[in-house]
């Protein structure tokens, strides 16, 4: 089994960069962030393979817009 490790509401804001947990929320129903997983009655977590995808796919993504932009 891959690694399933979790990360907390503070600690998925943090690795896209300090970002508040309303700014988290909004990305989430944009889909631009990963969604949680509920593993409690009011608790959600992160996986954090799927948020360390999505910052490389940010990041590829960017590194594509600037080649196409002749940066």
């Amino acid at each position: 089994m891959q690694n399933q490790e979790l990360l907390t509401c503070r600690e998925t804001c943090t690795a896209f960069g300090g970002i508040d947990p309303s700014t988290l929320y909004r990305g989430i129903a944009a889909n631009r962030y990963p969604k949680p997983i509920k593993v409690g009655p009011g608790s959600s977590r992160w996986l954090k393979a799927e948020v360390e995808a999505c910052l490389k796919a940010m990041t590829d993504a960017r590194s594509t817009t600037n080649v196409a932009q002749g940066e």
